[in-house]
């Protein structure tokens, strides 16, 4: 696996935006209101670093494949 500190955070981003696995224009309130409990909030939360720091990597293993 690749070392997180050598992930390109811009590069990770538009990887995401480019791809739609997020949606840049839902808001926090937006996700908190449409979530019922905490729990399911830090599931995103997990979710989203797993896709900052696990998409990224495994992308640029498969272009260097």
């Amino acid at each position: 696996m690749t070392n997180c500190s050598n992930v390109d955070a811009r590069a990770a981003l538009a990887f995401l935006k480019n791809s739609g696995l997020i949606n840049m224009n839902t808001t926090l309130e937006q996700l908190v209101s449409a979530t019922t409990t905490l729990g399911e909030i830090a599931g995103y939360v997990l979710a989203w670093d797993k896709y900052v720091l696990v998409v990224p990597s495994v992308a640029e293993d498969v272009s260097q494949a």
